[in-house]
């Protein structure tokens, strides 16, 4: 492709784009110039705004002919369609044209260097170079697919097409709740069925569907699917993490974990839509409601469009025992469904159950049980007081499946006794298990603390999980996850008392750090209070409980022996 051909649509727009900012900025600082009548000005300014769109469609496709392949291009220019898509929903907008198209001749013109001399090609050589030796972890890229997940969706959620009239909403209570439905975690600074239109409630469904798949698809694909090349170091990782040998096994996983996903929300929407038509609702609005609860729930985001969650449903089976069902499945990772599956319909044995799989699943049984005790008794004779006894089992088997990750709830948490508030902490921060749609230190690693601490009380030398020793690294790994997350919580705890100390006492600030870190999403109601700084502090904590136990465990994974490495003699240090 030519060198005028590729640099004619930067010219163009360049030539268009600078003339509606400069125009509109002139507008805005009431500076018109003379030969212009402030009618005429306004003409030229929605015209541009309606042609913006145009000019950076023919740069789109300019760019996709330039590049030598789909991937390059979406690599490459990613920006210029994420700037493309708004600006079509918003065609026309002076203000949103505005901000977009400066963003884009910004980007363009930092990207567009290309000098044909030998300086200039001995300086991009130079600069390709640099950016080859930037290698991204298969952690860092989690990290960034989330925040730009997280920045278009603000971005969309700002519109005001995704508000009802009367709503105004600022910037990082957009931020807020795109954090809060990408990273699948629940918690609100404003209500979905009061604040938000149709499109603003789809907006954050997608967010949540994108959410609850990518944790899973991201912890198996990011790494080869966006890099030709994964080094032996990467390979030998991504591994051990998740059983994957080769790419055509990647592929597969990756394809049964969408398939698997949609399978079940199907299932569940149907269920739900039902439920709701028989509760008298219109059959177009119970399917609506039946199919983001059920996404809702399965990806464990615990997002409603009921202002009071599930309070209407507690007594409900059919309701609030689809939610939970679906709960539990999203909760226990796509490697458990695909054995049980094969457990169900094969019929094999127990016995051939995988380790992570017998791990999962008594953990998780083990946590049910005794949240559901304990929320049992300890609410007994105080907030279910006014429920019957088969009444109170219902409720409290579902607010123990829903409090590890999931975020709905059937009762008032402000009715709690503070006994139980502080009791439900310690399942939250556990939350659900690895490879599924909760987030939390997952079950595998408290069994694994748990069995460290077994054999150390017994004197043994190896820590062991069901007749199988569980290799060392493995061990310090979960050691180093869970203090690292403690660290982390009480970090933002002091932050956030010192933040929030004149309109927010302890416990709730205690319940929201653990539950946004969680990504579990129940409150004590104290998330639309929050200040500017808090608001921020729990966004920024959702985000790393997302993503924090993959990128913890690729940080902390054993470091590939160079050459120069020094071995040192070990060392003995008193303990206890």
């Amino acid at each position: 492709m030519s060198q005028v051909f590729k640099k004619f649509p930067f010219l163009i727009e360049l030539f268009f784009n600078g003339s509606f900012i400069l125009l509109f900025s002139l507008r805005s600082a009431d500076k018109i110039p003379f030969q212009f009548q402030s009618g005429e000005l306004k003409d030229y300014i929605e015209t541009g705004a309606f042609f913006i769109p145009i000019v950076i469609a023919l740069v789109v496709f300019t760019n996709y002919l330039e590049a030598g392949s789909l991937e390059e291009f979406v690599r490459k220019y990613v920006f210029s369609l994420v700037i493309f898509v708004p600006l079509v929903i918003t065609w026309g907008d002076v203000e949103f044209a505005f901000w977009l198209s400066s963003a884009h001749l910004l980007s363009s013109v930092l990207t567009i260097y290309d000098d044909d001399t030998d300086e200039g090609i001995r300086k991009q050589r130079q600069g390709y170079a640099i950016f080859q030796g930037i290698k991204l972890r298969p952690a860092q890229l989690v990290l960034f697919s989330f925040s730009a997940v997280i920045l278009l969706g603000t971005f969309l959620l700002l519109l005001p097409v995704s508000q009802k009239e009367g709503v105004n909403m600022s910037f990082i209570d957009g931020l807020f709740m795109a954090t809060s439905a990408t990273c699948v975690t629940g918690l609100t600074t404003f209500s979905l069925n009061q604040s938000f239109s149709f499109f603003g409630q789809i907006v954050i469904l997608i967010l949540i569907q994108i959410g609850g798949l990518s944790i899973m698809t991201l912890y198996s694909s990011m790494a080869i699917l966006l890099g030709k090349s994964l080094g032996v170091k990467d390979r030998v990782i991504m591994q051990d993490l998740l059983d994957i040998s080769s790419l055509e096994d990647l592929l597969a996983m990756v394809g049964n974990i969408v398939k698997y996903t949609f399978f079940i929300e199907l299932w569940g929407a149907i269920v739900l839509t039902l439920a709701f038509y028989d509760e008298g609702f219109e059959f177009g609005k119970a399917l609506y409601y039946g199919i983001f609860h059920s996404i809702s729930a399965f990806c464990n985001a615990g997002f409603s469009l009921f202002d009071d969650s599930l309070e209407s449903y507690a007594v409900n089976p059919t309701v609030h025992g689809t939610i939970a069902f679906l709960i539990i499945l999203g909760g226990l990772g796509f490697i458990v469904l695909k054995e049980l599956k094969e457990f169900i319909v094969l019929r094999r044995s127990l016995a051939r159950l995988s380790l992570h799989t017998k791990v999962v699943l008594s953990i998780s049984i083990v946590l049910t049980v005794v949240g559901m005790l304990f929320i049992f008794f300890s609410e007994f004779l105080n907030s279910f007081d006014k429920f019957t006894l088969w009444e109170k089992i219902q409720v409290s088997f579902f607010q123990s499946i829903t409090m590890r990750t999931a975020g709905f709830n059937t009762v008032p948490l402000t009715s709690f006794s503070p006994f139980t508030i502080f009791g439900m902490v310690f399942f939250m921060f556990v939350g659900a298990s690895p490879g599924s749609t909760g987030g939390g230190i997952k079950t595998t690693t408290l069994a694994i603390l748990f069995a460290g601490i077994r054999s150390t009380l017994l004197g043994r030398k190896k820590v062991g999980l069901f007749d199988r020793v569980i290799p060392s690294p493995m061990v310090v790994r979960a050691t180093a996850l869970a203090v690292i997350s403690i660290i982390v919580t009480l970090v933002f705890i002091l932050i956030l008392m010192l933040a929030e100390s004149e309109t927010t006492s302890y416990l709730p600030i205690f319940f929201e750090v653990v539950s946004a870190g969680g990504t579990v999403g129940l409150s004590l109601g104290v998330t639309p209070s929050l200040s500017l700084l808090g608001k921020s502090l729990i966004a920024i904590l959702m985000l790393i409980g997302r993503i924090g136990p993959l990128t913890l465990i690729l940080a902390v994974a054993q470091r590939e022996k160079l050459p120069g490495d020094i071995e040192y003699p070990d060392g003995k240090i008193m303990m206890g």
